[in-house]
């Protein structure tokens, strides 16, 4: 039997760890968004996502306005009239957001300037040049 993928590790900890609170939602929706609690807050402690120290400090500083004092990842859904659907989509925007943030960023090959690169650069070079030059004083005329 294979492990699960870290999508599915993430999302079942996320199932398992993190705190769902429900609230009204408000906006328009008439007697159902008065009546019924379908916005989803999920709070997941970062602490418990099933990734590596590197990838934690990724999620706290690439999602920091999403992240709470006691260092919790926070995620709100209220489009849907549904909580279950709502609840839904908070878990898989949250699932999104740290598969998003724990990625690394290629690293870049330094490569070297093209030709038209160092055309472009030695024509600058003689414009400012002659533009200093212009700036002197002529020499001094010995008759």
């Amino acid at each position: 039997m294979t492990s699960p993928g870290p999508v599915a590790r993430i999302r079942d900890a996320i199932e398992r760890h993190g705190r769902v609170a429900f609230s009204r939602a408000g906006g328009p929706g008439g007697q159902n968004v008065n009546a019924v609690s379908t916005q989803v807050e999920v709070r997941m402690p970062i602490a418990r996502i099933p990734v590596g120290t590197r990838q934690r400090d990724l999620i706290r500083s690439r999602l920091a306005t999403r992240v709470t004092a006691d260092d919790a990842l926070r995620v709100t859904a209220r489009r849907e009239r549904h909580q279950a659907r709502n609840r839904a989509r908070a878990i898989d925007r949250m699932v999104e957001l740290i598969t998003g943030a724990i990625t690394e960023d290629p690293r870049r090959r330094a490569t070297r300037p093209g030709a038209g690169a160092q055309r472009r650069r030695r024509a600058e070079r003689d414009r400012l040049s002659r533009k200093k030059s212009a700036r002197r004083r002529p020499p001094a005329a010995d008759d």
